[in-house]
């Protein structure tokens, strides 16, 4: 192989795959020593271990910052075989230290893409967490009778979205999270990625509020037919 092409192997190609490994391998050893304790137990344990990330790459800013930036002026010496690194056989699955398949930093890329995996993984469980526990908080305070959501959850999050922005639920000073952990609640739904889903609505071209026009559509229907 040319030098060109030993070079992408090592920063782009390998690093991509072995990054995955470490990222499911990481998961699961949080989860499996996930504590089964109060809320405060399991947030304190969520953020230690986003913590250890962010340690993790202080680290290695240097090399950290050199990455993000795309450089390539030290790519010979970090991705090419034949300059080890002692720390990273140290740091590395057992089968990164054949010197034939391993350069000294392929793998401190594989742990930056691994990581910034783990970021995502880690803020949406504590997400999780406080929605949980946002939950709990208005099932305590509600007595009412239970009203189930038949229509879709795009709708729902639809229609969430349009209540904060015109601020009519405790004059506009509920957080977002709020009102969804509410209505996740009294209908009895999860809606997931709520963001992701109004971020999907906001990329649409035609109709972005449908299920908004419709609700208005069928008002004005039901008080035509009553006139």
């Amino acid at each position: 192989a040319s030098t060109e092409e030993e070079i992408h192997f090592f920063k782009e190609l390998k690093p991509l795959l072995a990054s995955k490994i470490i990222y499911y391998n990481t998961v699961y050893k949080i989860e499996v020593r996930f504590p089964s304790g109060s809320e405060d137990v399991q947030r304190d344990y969520l953020l230690s271990e986003t913590d250890r990330i962010s340690k993790s790459f202080q680290r290695n800013l240097a090399f950290y910052q050199y990455h993000r930036t795309k450089a390539t002026y030290l790519d010979r010496q970090y991705f090419m075989r034949g300059k080890p690194d002692i720390q990273i056989i140290v740091d590395s699955f057992y089968y990164e230290t054949d010197p034939q398949f391993s350069t000294s930093h392929d793998f401190k890329v594989a742990k930056i893409l691994a990581n910034e995996l783990l970021e995502i993984y880690l803020t949406n469980r504590l997400h999780e967490l406080e929605r949980r526990e946002q939950r709990k908080r208005v099932k305590n305070g509600f007595t009412g009778k239970v009203l189930r959501w038949t229509g879709t959850k795009r709708a729902l999050v639809e229609l969430v979205y349009a209540l904060d922005a015109c601020g009519c639920l405790n004059k506009g000073t509920v957080d977002i999270k709020e009102i969804v952990a509410y209505f996740e609640y009294v209908f009895d739904i999860d809606l997931g990625d709520f963001y992701h889903t109004y971020m999907e609505l906001k990329a649409k071209t035609k109709d972005r509020t449908g299920f908004l026009s419709t609700l208005k559509d069928r008002l004005l229907l039901r008080m035509r037919e009553q006139d």
